[in-house]
């Protein structure tokens, strides 16, 4: 067979790395189909073939066979199997005991494919399959295999709620919360960071996943990586980064890749592209009935099938959606989800359909269970109300308590209807028997006018049938006239779209940054060979080669721009990346944003250092100002206020402001007014008043604009901008203040309060708080139960509080301790760094000066010896660099170094050499007040006892000088290991 093939169809440069889709009659007839999967078909048997070029003699040789596991919808009859007779590589009685503890009994189609595959045995794989047909448990069977072969393993999700999910279920599933632990699980996606910084599975949304490669946090070579949800890479705002995630790490080895996704049209793209085998079904283990209400007749059409039948009696007269749902639930057809298009949408349709039904036992119930998790919003009264009829709304305006107790009571059966937004489609897993579309055309904001597009109503509708509670599943579509009556017989079609590449349709330049920064490349030719590894240039070569002459063209544009702004440096043909551009890429901006961000420092940089709290709403609304916001081509989006307002442009007016004023962008100023207010602590009803934008979009909009303003704080760690310590300190202070919407000193007791899951205990409630004076976890403890519960009005909110202050113990086990474990190993002094961890009181003291003295190049001296009272600890001496260094520990509840104790090394020192620097090394952590204080003090420094570890360590591995360390532990305010110098501990093998 390959002997027909002519060798010219490859001969062509562009083909190289590329393989071509070709079946055995089009090889006869010397032919080929563009934009074909690579695969022949002989005897039904669809084998992909893999080529690779031998470049020296043009010609293409045969790799190795490709299973491709597919089915068609109509294809035949698909049985159940049971777990027990599941077959395939790697299947062994270990693993279907761990599936049986699981609760898992029957395999799905796809389930018994991908075992079939090799998922079990480090087979590489591209997972598509319909929503709800198991493709998680595919990704889940692989991490459990890796695991038991000490194999590191990446879980790489879309969203931050559900890396919290997936952090959750995999603690109870391989972690410590197992009955047979397997390996430490760790979770980073921004907002959030658990578990060890070397975590044997670390669960990661991806664009965190990014920033942690280009840090060396994120070690993919001969690991496993599962990446959920892939089909988001077809998305133009996520897309461009996923897809350079998953290139860099194709690039640097990885053991095995297990990509999820939807169904695509064209999965084998996806499969080519990352060298991957091919499993894919189209069957529903849970059958889909989609319906098409109209004119008071119903159309059904089975997921997947090209016709359907007429339903008598089967609609409403009208589309009303009280009568359509009233309907569903006499059809026994209940649970439902009506999606809508907005959140007061939502709440109203809740509302009035709420009003029609009785209050119920079980209803109040769930009332009283959203009354202790619930905090005091604009949305919060109405949810209960409504929960005492069986119904709810899922917005972005609720809490995640509040989320958690409706997911829970629709999985427990105790509500019965659910109005929400198409947010909730984004892989919550609800078990919802049927999913009506209220409209099917968009009303309001940048979609008016369009329809709902084939891949949002698949995933939406897809949410319809829940395997192991329902027989099967309903999509029901409401058409309002005949143009949506026409869309709404095309979505219901089992056609699907097409995946297509978004790489250059964002930002060349931050690819090719990215690139430089984590030396994927380091030459323009080096440049173009990781994008002949993309999707883009998989799928283009096929489709129009000659766009790759642009690509050409446009990265060296880029190059050019990178270099030109001192993100990167470009000598003799060999690109480098500079300290400002390492930053840009690694805080995951726009570099254009970078660029913005970095001339602003430089110009107001002396001002942010007198005065820095004058300045906040002004860095606020640069950050709103960017072009994270507004580029032509943005990456976050502002949320349409419900009215204009022109009072916000008088706030800004007043102002002083880092960015010129845009007086004509009213959303700019009223979404960057809101921000400003919710950092203050304000409360959400005040803001929605004073700017005209509502509750749940404030907190989504905070998370975005303190992501930029963390981006601005590593930008502001470079020596390039020459800002100060505590300048920086300042920044990363107001981005955790817009993220958490509080002052510094309520901080602590809300990272706590959700840490512990305390009921109902958020902002507005730690705001309350703060007005009667208890601020601090410390103030908590001093405060009286019956106090606090009168605030608090609920005594298990009072307790569950005063417990999680009590037995926290910082944010946490340091996530750097087994990094520094490993290398006291490996330097020989692993007894030491154990003691230093241990140690508390003098002993932490001694123990620290054991550490210290490993390093002969300066002089320790223990001054407080106990002979000498009311004296710093230790005087750390090397040639004219001194510093007094002050050991706190904390073996109180919270375990916080609290400000007293923080400054006490000031009092100490009082008739030293001022030129002496005063340092207080505090174990485990500060609390935020005193960091506050130490971000506007230029006498002191204060560094928690991880940070000091890491920074220590560096010097006895020798990748830091002793003189870089001390001037490092000497600069004023709360040390930071961004400014670090040498390889960090975390990144070795």
């Amino acid at each position: 067979m390959l002997a027909a093939t002519p060798r010219n169809w490859f001969s062509k440069p562009e083909f190289v790395g590329r393989a071509a889709r070709f079946d055995a009659a089009q090889m006869d007839a010397g032919r080929t189909r563009q934009g074909d999967s690579p695969r022949f078909d002989v005897s039904r048997t669809r084998i992909a073939l893999r080529f690779i070029r031998d470049t020296r003699h043009c010609e293409w040789h045969f790799l190795d066979p490709v299973s491709y596991i597919g089915c068609n919808a109509n294809s035949g009859e698909h049985k159940k199997m049971r777990t027990s007779d599941a077959q395939g590589p790697g299947v062994d009685a270990w693993l279907l005991q761990r599936l049986h503890r699981w609760g898992i009994d029957w395999l799905t189609d796809v389930q018994q494919r991908a075992l079939a595959a090799g998922a079990a045995d480090g087979r590489s794989l591209v997972v598509s399959a319909p929503t709800s047909s198991g493709k998680t448990l595919v990704g889940e069977i692989a991490v459990l295999c890796a695991l038991r072969s000490s194999v590191r393993a990446i879980y790489l999700v879309s969203h931050k709620a559900l890396a919290d999910q997936k952090y959750l279920d995999f603690i109870a599933r391989f972690g410590e919360g197992a009955a047979e632990p397997i390996g430490s699980v760790g979770l980073n996606t921004g907002d959030r960071t658990e578990g060890n910084i070397d975590a044997q599975l670390m669960v990661a949304t991806y664009e965190k996943a990014l920033g942690l490669f280009l840090s060396g946090q994120l070690r993919p070579n001969n690991a496993l990586v599962v990446a959920d949800e892939l089909q988001i890479l077809g998305e133009p705002g996520r897309g461009p980064d996923i897809e350079a995630l998953c290139s860099a790490l194709r690039q640097r080895g990885i053991r095995q890749f297990v990509a999820l996704t939807a169904t695509v049209e064209n999965p084998e793209d996806i499969a080519g592209w990352m060298a991957c085998d091919l499993v894919r079904s189209t069957h529903r283990d849970v059958p889909l009935h989609q319906e098409i209400w109209y004119g008071g007749q119903a159309h059904r059409t089975k997921f997947g099938d090209d016709s359907g039948q007429d339903v008598p009696s089967g609609a409403t007269p009208t589309n009303d959606i009280g009568a359509v749902v009233d309907h569903l639930l006499r059809l026994d057809r209940g649970p439902v989800l009506v999606f809508t298009e907005s959140r007061r949408e939502a709440v109203n349709f809740a509302t009035a359909f709420g009003q029609r039904r009785p209050r119920v036992g079980v209803g109040i119930e769930m009332a009283e269970q959203l009354d202790l998790f619930s905090e005091p919003t604009e949305s919060s009264d109405q949810l209960r109300e409504n929960a005492e009829r069986r119904v709810a709304f899922h917005t972005a305006d609720l809490s995640p308590q509040e989320r958690q107790v409706i997911e829970g009571g629709f999985t427990d059966g105790k509500f019965e209807v659910c109005f929400a937004t198409s947010t909730l489609a984004a892989g919550v897993n609800f078990p919802f028997r049927t999913i009506v579309f209220s409209k099917l055309t968009y009303r309001w904001g940048d979609r008016a006018g369009s329809h709902i597009v084939r891949s949002d109503y698949r995933n939406m509708s897809g949410r319809a049938g829940r395997l192991g509670m329902h027989p099967d599943g309903f999509a029901v579509l409401l058409p309002q006239n005949n143009v949506e009556l026409a869309h709404a017989n095309k979505l219901v079609l089992p056609d699907n779209d097409r995946l297509n590449s978004q790489l250059v349709n964002l930002s060349i330049r931050k690819t090719i940054l990215t690139l430089v920064a984590s030396g994927l490349a380091s030459s323009f030719a080096e440049v173009m060979t990781f994008f002949e590894n993309t999707l883009y240039w998989y799928q283009t070569l096929n489709r129009n080669p000659t766009k790759l002459a642009t690509l050409v063209t446009e990265s060296r544009a880029a190059v050019d721009w990178l270099a030109t702004n001192a993100l990167i440096r470009n000598e003799a043909d060999t690109l480098l990346i500079t300290s400002l551009g390492n930053a840009a890429a690694m805080s995951g901006l726009l570099p254009a944003t970078a660029v913005q961000l970095a001339a602003m420092l430089c110009t107001v940089g002396p001002k942010l250092a007198a005065s820095f709290d004058e300045w906040i709403p002004g860095l606020i609304y640069a950050a709103c100002a960017s072009d994270e916001f507004r580029a032509e081509r943005p990456s976050r989006f502002f949320p349409f206020p419900s009215q204009s307002n022109y009072e916000s442009v008088t706030f800004w007016g007043a102002k002083p402001l880092p960015v010129p004023l845009d007086r004509n962008d009213l959303k700019l100023a009223q979404c960057a007014h809101a921000i400003a207010l919710y950092a203050e602590g304000l409360a959400d009803r005040k803001i929605a008043y004073a700017a005209r934008v509502q509750g749940g979009t404030i907190h989504r909009l905070a998370l975005d604009v303190a992501w930029v303003l963390d981006g601005l704080h590593k930008l502001s760690t470079t020596p390039e901008l020459g800002c100060p310590q505590p300048v920086s300190n300042q920044i990363a202070m107001l981005a955790r203040r817009v993220r958490w919407g509080a002052p510094p000193e309520a901080l602590d007791v809300l990272r706590v309060a959700e840490r512990h899951s305390v009921p109902g205990f958020g902002r507005q409630r730690a705001m309350g708080l703060v007005a009667q004076g208890i601020a601090t976890l410390h103030d908590i403890l001093a405060t009286a139960k019956d106090k606090l519960v009168q605030l608090l009005r609920s005594e298990p909110r009072a307790l569950a509080l005063i417990d999680a202050v009590s037995s926290t113990v910082g944010l946490g086990p340091s996530r750097l301790a087994s990094a520094h474990r490993k290398t006291g190993q490996e330097l020989g002094i692993e007894h030491l760094v154990k003691a230093c961890n241990d140690a508390l009181g003098t002993e932490y003291e001694e123990a620290i000066v054991a550490l210290l003295q490993v390093e002969a190049a300066w002089s320790v001296k223990a001054l407080d010896d106990g002979t000498r009272p009311n004296v710093p600890d230790l005087l750390i001496v090397l040639g004219s660099q001194q510093v007094l260094l002050e050991c706190k520990t904390c073996t109180k509840s919270p375990p916080f170094i609290k400000k007293e104790e923080a400054w006490a090394v000031m009092q100490k020192a009082a008739d030293f050499d001022s030129a002496m620097r005063r340092v207080t090394l505090g174990k485990p952590a500060f609390d935020e007040t005193s960091k506050n204080k130490a971000a506007a003090s230029k006498d002191i420094t204060l560094i928690e006892h991880s940070v000091f570890m890491e920074g220590l360590l560096r010097v006895h591995s020798g990748t830091l000088s002793a003189a870089d360390f001390m001037t490092w532990l000497g600069s004023p305010g709360v040390a930071e290991l961004e400014r670090l110098g040498g390889s960090p501990t975390y990144t070795g093998k």
